[in-house]
């Protein structure tokens, strides 16, 4: 299949010689293809080389490729005309907005200095959190996976005392889609003043090393998922890349080392020995199809991988622990999508507000009874109205600790007179959950999306997987930050329907697998799943991981911690649940997953 290049690129001669398929965007319109969309960050001074290297590389596919060209806007190359990189190449301003099925972002001759000391240090952070949100699988080459692997996990590079000058043999560590097909070693060209070690990847439970060498450190690290990609390596290098780079150390006087294993028995005047180019084009290929194409949801507005949280009655039974919920939220920039409970208890003789509720109904319908009396309506009346004075009171007190405006106490008002109207008993129990996510949004300054605009429910009461799942996909894909009330959904007349108590954790994991969310978080009063109650036995340890299938048989078994019910959503996709605690955000929590241990 074709690349599609843009109407005048000059390296369309080039790539035409060497029979290397091309098509107009023009043309590309007329099929009835979705071609892989993929942006190439370029930070490489020569910017045309480098364009044609990596679209050599992508042309190894049978699949059609289209690609942005993107340059940053903080720094201006003083080897590429001003003109070519306006007309042919974006800033990350003009693509922010759009998501691709790949990225490739490539490396810098800037290794020696620090990261922040480099000019486009902050716009470059900006693209690596943009890729992780908008782009299905990243691959970073040289420099560019040093600064990544340091953006994402905090790992230093390590400064070499001479270049890193040649082209290396490596031995495959691993077999998996990205080296299918490949022999048990291979060859890999490499230019670099920096490395990264092994035993600093390693501390890393996400990332996988593919190959490593202990006097050239890594070369190819992934994450278990293999949506990032880092290669310290140059598989897109010409046959006379490091040629060049040797001629033009030497000229600069600066007594470089012979390149080693790129020269035929070492002898410049032999020529080059490419060896490199068959592995190269085997890893392009495998990482496009088997990384990209075959994981890529059709519908690129699904791509973003959205975090969701959400966090409990006791985590938001007050002011205070609204503070606590906020910090938590924001000390993640990905814990975007926010599921939330009613309050709580906030002392052990306290009132839950569902509870409150639950006894404003009942009090409604004991007078909407027919043979209802006077002296009955003038009591039961009363004490209606100071259960709704004291559910009121605990929202004001809210909204009051947390210096919220008028708006949102106008709005408590406004559903405590609706309540006086109301005699469905599934509409008055979703009002707390409803008014926690009012408050929770104007708080956070997130956006507001109702659980009756995203929950379905069918005639017969189940869940109408459908409908909820193409709901939630598109109302919530298309937010960046959103909080949602819990408990509740629309049945099939179009009236509030609940899950039955502690439905908060359902709807969460519903959202949570519509969005295949990256991790589901679930924020309570405890540490995490305890081996017993702690209430009755002081010696009780948390559990630190487990599998999905054991925590439905403590949930099933009676253990308040999980609801059962919200586990097969997330357990059918394989999103792994973290349960933590909201008063102790520090502790790792318990980890639920298929597997007990990473890599299991």
């Amino acid at each position: 299949m074709p690349i599609i290049l843009p109407q005048g690129l000059p390296v369309k001669a080039v790539l035409d010689q060497e029979n290397i398929f091309t098509m107009s965007e023009q043309r590309a319109m007329h099929q009835d293809i979705r071609p892989i969309h993929v942006a190439i960050v370029n930070l490489m001074p020569n910017k045309e080389e480098t364009e044609l290297q990596l679209l050599r590389m992508l042309s190894n596919t049978a699949l059609q490729v289209r690609f942005d060209l993107i340059r940053t806007k903080s720094y201006i190359s003083k080897h590429t005309e001003e003109s070519y990189l306006n007309r042919f190449y974006k800033t990350f301003e003009e693509i922010k907005d759009q998501r691709y099925d790949a990225m490739i972002v490539t490396g810098a001759p800037v290794e020696r200095m620090r990261y922040e000391e480099v000019l486009y240090w902050d716009e470059l952070s900006e693209i690596l959190d943009f890729a992780q949100r908008n782009v299905y699988s990243t691959l970073f080459i040289c420099w560019a996976a040093q600064a990544a692997l340091y953006h994402y996990y905090g790992i230093e590079k390590q400064n070499l005392d001479q270049k890193l000058f040649g082209v290396f043999e490596y031995p495959v560590l691993h077999k998996g889609v990205l080296f299918k097909g490949f022999d048990d070693t291979f060859w890999s060209p490499q230019s670099r003043c920096s490395t990264i070690r092994r035993e600093d990847v390693e501390k890393i439970p996400d990332l996988v090393i593919w190959a490593e060498r202990p006097d050239t450190g890594v070369n190819v690290v992934t994450t278990k998922d293999n949506r990032l990609i880092f290669i310290s390596g140059h598989w897109e290098y010409d046959e006379s890349t490091l040629l060049c780079e040797f001629e033009r150390d030497l000229k600069k006087g600066l007594a470089p080392n012979l390149p080693v294993g790129y020269f035929i028995d070492d002898e410049p005047e032999k020529g080059v020995r490419v060896r490199w180019r068959m592995a190269a084009n085997l890893f392009y290929s495998n990482w496009l199809n088997y990384c990209v194409y075959q994981e890529t949801p059709y519908d690129l507005n699904l791509l973003a991988r959205k975090k969701v949280a959400k966090f409990g009655g006791s985590s938001l039974a007050s002011g205070k622990q609204f503070t606590k919920v906020r910090d938590i939220v924001f000390s993640s920039y990905d814990r975007n999508i926010i599921v939330v409970s009613a309050p709580g208890k906030r002392f052990e003789e306290d009132n839950k507000v569902t509870d409150l509720l639950v006894e404003f109904y009942n009090l409604q319908k004991e007078l909407n009874r027919d043979d209802i009396t006077e002296e009955e309506i003038e009591v039961l009346s009363l004490q209606r109205d100071q259960v709704l004075q004291i559910t009121a009171n605990r929202f004001h007190e809210i909204a009051a600790d947390l210096f919220l405006d008028f708006k949102i106490k106008q709005t408590i008002d406004d559903v405590m007179a609706d309540l006086m109207d109301m005699s469905a008993r599934d509409e008055i129990l979703s009002r707390g959950e409803y008014l926690n996510a009012k408050i929770m949004a104007e708080y956070l300054e997130y956006e507001f999306i109702d659980a009756k605009d995203l929950i379905f429910f069918e005639e017969q009461g189940g869940l109408d997987k459908h409908k909820t799942y193409d709901a939630i996909q598109e109302k919530l894909g298309q937010v960046s930050r959103a909080v949602v009330p819990g408990f509740y959904g629309t049945d099939h007349q179009g009236l509030i329907k609940t899950f039955e108590r502690g439905g908060s954790d359902i709807s969460g994991s519903i959202i949570a697998s519509a969005l295949r969310s990256e991790v589901y978080e679930n924020w309570t009063d405890v540490d995490g799943v305890m081996t017993e109650d702690p209430a009755k036995n002081k010696d009780a340890m948390k559990i630190e991981r487990m599998t999905y299938e054991e925590l439905m048989m403590l949930a099933r078994g009676g253990a308040q911690v999980y609801h059962p019910d919200a586990i097969s959503p997330l357990m059918e996709v394989g999103i792994p649940i973290i349960i933590k605690n909201t008063n102790n955000p520090n502790a790792d929590g318990t980890l639920v997953s298929h597997a007990k241990k990473i890599g299991g």
